[in-house]
C-alpha cells in the first residue's frame, strides 16, 4: 500500500513539472512575450521535448520570466532569462534553496535549421541548462546536438531583430495552446551537425 502511495505520489509531482493535464495529454502550447520592443509569440514542443518544456512552461507558469532582461544580443541570436542579468544565474527553487538543472533533450527531428528557433542555453556542462534560453536569428546548424531546441517563434520576429541588449519581458504568459503533437515543418536535414562550436570571429559564442 506505501509502495502504492509513493508511485501516485511520483505521478503527480512529474504532472506538475510537466505542467500539469495539458501537457499530460501530449499537446504542445504557445507563450507570449510581452516585451519592450513588442510582443513575441512561440510555439513550445512540449510533444517532442517534453522535460525541456515543461521546465520553460512550468518557469512561466510561476511568472519567474517577468521583468527580466535580454542580457545578450549578438547578430545570430537573444538571450535572456537570467535572473542576474549577466549570463551567470540559474532558477532557484525556493522550497529547497537549490538551482534547478535539466539534462540536455536531443530530439533529432528538432535542429537550428531556420531563424527563431527557441533552444536552452548552458554552460560546458551538457547538463547545466536552467532557465536560460535564446532565440535564434540565422540558422546554427554547428549548435545541433548539443543545445535543446524546444519551441520556435511563430509571431514576432521583427520584435527579436529589434531587441537590444537591456530590453525586459514585461511579462510571459501561456496562451492559446492545445496543438497536437506533430513535427514542426521540415528543417532540413535532421541529423546531428559535427562540427566545431559556433562562429567566434564576430560573436562571442557559448
Amino acid at each position: 500500500m506505501k509502495q502504492i502511495r509513493l508511485l501516485a505520489s511520483c505521478v503527480s509531482v512529474a504532472l506538475a513539472f510537466l505542467g500539469g493535464p495539458a501537457q499530460a495529454q501530449n499537446q504542445d502550447q504557445k507563450v507570449v512575450l510581452q516585451t519592450t520592443k513588442g510582443p513575441i509569440v512561440l510555439r513550445v514542443f512540449y510533444s517532442m521535448v517534453p522535460y525541456t518544456a515543461g521546465n520553460f512552461l512550468d518557469l512561466v507558469g510561476k511568472g519567474f520570466y517577468d521583468g527580466l532582461t535580454f542580457h545578450r544580443i549578438e547578430s545570430w541570436c537573444v538571450q535572456g532569462g537570467d535572473p542576474n542579468g549577466d549570463g551567470t544565474g540559474n532558477y532557484v527553487d525556493p522550497a529547497t534553496g537549490q538551482p534547478r538543472y535539466i539534462n540536455l533533450e536531443i530530439n533529432r527531428n528538432l535542429a537550428h535549421g531556420i531563424p527563431g528557433v527557441l533552444a536552452m542555453a548552458r554552460g560546458n556542462n551538457r547538463n547545466s541548462a536552467s532557465c536560460q534560453f535564446y532565440i535564434t536569428k540565422s540558422v546554427m546548424r554547428q549548435l545541433d546536438g548539443n543545445y535543446a531546441v524546444f519551441g520556435k517563434v511563430i509571431e514576432g520576429m521583427n520584435t527579436v531583430y529589434a531587441l537590444r541588449q537591456g530590453d525586459r519581458i514585461i511579462s510571459a504568459t501561456v496562451g492559446g495552446g492545445g496543438e497536437q503533437a506533430g513535427n514542426p515543418e521540415p528543417q532540413q536535414d535532421s541529423g546531428s551537425y559535427q562540427g566545431g562550436p559556433p562562429p567566434r570571429s564576430v560573436d562571442s559564442g557559448f
